[in-house]
């Protein structure tokens, strides 16, 4: 058995590791008045994710943890400050959401540079293959 004589096994880390993500994510964005998951739509919008729904698939775990049906109400508060437009389905950065996004982006790779600082790229894509075989292997990836 990997995980005999802790009591700080994988699940451990991983509820830890997404609440100080949270709150550290959240910390680095409070200039730009975002939080991690208003960051996360954001970006899935900058890089295509074009619809409500689409952004709701793309974080249907977050949902979960969140509590919440939908991250429509994120998308009409991107709205309220002209940073996308809605057209029934579609949801579009404007360039003044290109320009949030950019600001944003900034902050959250000098967070990750914090975060990962002593982890090489090897190391972090190890651990990520690792997760995503934990992932496959419940079935839930």
């Amino acid at each position: 058995m990997l995980q005999q004589n802790t009591t700080k096994r994988i699940g451990y880390w991983l509820l830890l590791l997404h609440q100080g993500f949270d709150a550290a994510t959240g910390d680095a964005l409070r200039s730009e008045l975002l939080g991690r998951r208003e960051w996360q739509v954001l970006h899935a919008l900058q890089i295509g994710v074009g619809s409500v729904r689409e952004i709701d698939e793309a974080f249907a775990p977050f949902l979960v943890a969140d509590r919440i049906p939908s991250y429509r109400s994120i998308v009409e508060g991107f709205a309220d400050r002209g940073w996308v437009t809605v057209s029934g389905t579609a949801v579009l950065l404007t360039a003044a959401g290109h320009a949030a996004h950019e600001r944003a982006e900034s902050l959250v790779n000098a967070h990750a540079d914090h975060s990962l600082r002593g982890i090489t790229e090897d190391e972090f894509r190890t651990a990520n293959a690792v997760l995503a075989k934990i992932a496959e292997n419940l079935g839930v990836e």
